[in-house]
């Protein structure tokens, strides 16, 4: 009979060995992920090497998961081919199953001490380092101590039957045994977690291998799953075709083993006698099958997802941001380069679709580039909300000491690029108080406020050269424009004030809208100012 203490036990131990991957993962993402990102930025085109750099990543960031947020990443911004991304998450493939051949090892009483250093090194020592490594200690020994506690649930079903006879009936049903895997790997979200639970049953030998062998193939496929549907929510096509393809190759590799899976479960048993074993063994071994099989028709698989899953033609009134992506907020790293990217693209159409039209709206006397102008002001707020929500976000959760500097960093500078749109636009909409409505400004006035207009854009592509390149040299620049600057808006206010005590009412108003025109415009200096500063 399954009591309540077994249940708690269960549920005690499952929730203690996800918080324990979790933590080693977090943790592990915060010491490698930037060095890992700068190794994958260099990578080679052989498709072979992307795969041995999926299967260390994935290691060494304890989520496949995780290695996929960072390749579709890479694909989106251009440093890697599609060819490439497929080889990467081929590689995680049978790193994941590496992580499942740690969890197999009866190691309780080293991961127990790993548990003390590890608090040691969190509470005692002060470095960022190694608080980091204590936090990796502690969840590894958290992952060992809810292993324990599984077995340990598990231990009283020995003595149970009907469970006995229901586990052995799926080594004589192995397309039930593989729907089963699937279903709870995905209930768990986490084929490291359902691995875990094989593993404790095998150790209390409820489990044959006639059961396992497709439990484990079930449970590659239930892997992806999740991946998979967050992956149709997204706007991002790469991110679909790479989590459409590890489905893909999953499923094919299950069909292409089922004629052969008692040759197979063979090859498990004469690897080792242990059961708990045969169960990391399996997951291993068909996961080196899955890269042996589709490693030479990867470009061709690369092709055939372009043909399958086109790039569609995106609609002018859509609104969609062009790198972030919510799946990057469980890699920090990943999320901060994303936000980083959306703001500079943020930046560029500042330029493109408000500063270059500013002119023209002042001068032409057509509203269209008013409303032009008032139009991309709206997307600039609707990216700025989206852009500032996710940084947020971010906020929540366990990232560095350094990322929570970075992360403020970004935050004020889509808060300043924000407030520069405003400010052209405010300067655009002053030509409707000309007197008449004729919604222009003269030559003559064009003249004074272009003065400050040019050398403020010209800091402006300063600023964008700044953001992409994070070269001090444009930030001191933008600082020696600025003191220029000044002296230009403040000799345009000594012109108009002096023009306005000898104008006639009506050219007065006409000077008036240039004076405050002017003193927009210095405020975008500031804000460009403020940026470089940061």
């Amino acid at each position: 009979m399954i009591s309540f203490s077994m249940v708690m036990q269960f549920l005690g131990g499952l929730g203690l060995f996800l918080y324990g991957v979790n933590t080693t993962a977090q943790g592990l993402q915060k010491l490698a992920a930037n060095r890992l990102k700068a190794i994958l930025e260099s990578l080679t085109r052989r498709t072979w090497a992307a795969t041995l750099f999926g299967m260390v990543m994935t290691v060494a960031l304890q989520s496949s998961a995780a290695t996929t947020v960072m390749v579709v990443e890479f694909v989106n911004s251009g440093l890697m081919t599609l060819t490439q991304a497929l080889g990467v998450a081929l590689g995680s493939t049978v790193g994941s199953s590496v992580v499942v051949q740690l969890i197999s090892f009866p190691i309780l009483n080293v991961a127990l001490l790993a548990t003390f250093i590890g608090f040691i090194l969190l509470l005692i020592i002060r470095t960022d380092k190694a608080k980091l490594l204590g936090q990796v200690l502690i969840g590894f020994g958290c992952i060992f101590v809810g292993m324990a506690y599984l077995s340990g649930a598990f231990a009283p079903l020995r003595n149970a039957p009907q469970v006995i006879d229901f586990l052995s009936q799926l080594g004589t049903n192995p397309i039930v045994a593989i729907l089963v895997g699937i279903f709870l790997t995905s209930l768990f979200q986490s084929s490291t977690a359902f691995y875990a639970v094989l593993i404790s049953l095998a150790g209390h030998g409820l489990l044959v291998i006639e059961s396992i062998v497709p439990l484990v193939m079930g449970a590659h496929i239930g892997g992806t799953i999740t991946t998979l549907i967050s992956s149709l929510g997204t706007e991002k096509i790469d991110a679909k075709r790479v989590a459409v393809a590890n489905t893909t190759y999953r499923v094919v590799a299950a069909i292409l083993l089922y004629p052969f899976i008692t040759l197979f479960a063979q090859l498990v048993v004469w690897s080792t006698e242990d059961l708990a074993r045969q169960v990391a063994n399996a997951a291993l071994f068909s996961a080196i099958f899955i890269v042996i099989i589709f490693l030479p028709f990867n470009r061709l698989l690369a092709k055939a997802l372009i043909k399958i899953i086109p790039q569609r033609k995106k609609e002018e009134q859509e609104l969609k941001l062009k790198y972030i992506t919510k799946a990057a907020l469980e890699v920090p790293t990943v999320a901060i380069s994303q936000a980083g990217q959306e703001i500079r693209w943020l930046a560029h159409y500042i330029l493109d679709h408000m500063f270059q039209v500013l002119p023209r709206a002042l001068t032409s006397g057509d509203a269209r580039w008013l409303n032009d102008l008032e139009k991309a002001e709206k997307q600039v707020d609707w990216y700025y909300n989206q852009i500032n929500n996710f940084i947020r976000e971010l906020f929540g959760r366990n990232i560095t000491r350094e990322q929570i500097v970075e992360n403020h960093r970004l935050k004020l500078i889509v808060k300043e690029l924000e407030s520069i749109a405003d400010c052209l636009v405010v300067v655009a909409r002053l030509v409707q108080k000309t007197p008449s409505r004729t919604m222009k400004l003269t030559e003559y006035e064009w003249s004074h406020l272009g003065a400050l207009y040019f050398p403020v854009s010209s800091d402006y592509l300063t600023l964008l050269r700044f953001l992409d390149l994070r070269d001090p040299a444009y930030a001191a620049r933008i600082i020696e424009t600025r003191h220029r600057i000044i002296e230009s808006h403040n000799k345009l206010q000594r012109e108009i004030m002096e023009e306005m005590t000898i104008s006639e009412n009506q050219a007065s108003e006409r000077q008036n809208i240039v004076l405050e025109a002017g003193n927009w415009l210095y405020k975008i200096e500031e804000h460009i100012s403020s940026i470089v500063r940061e």
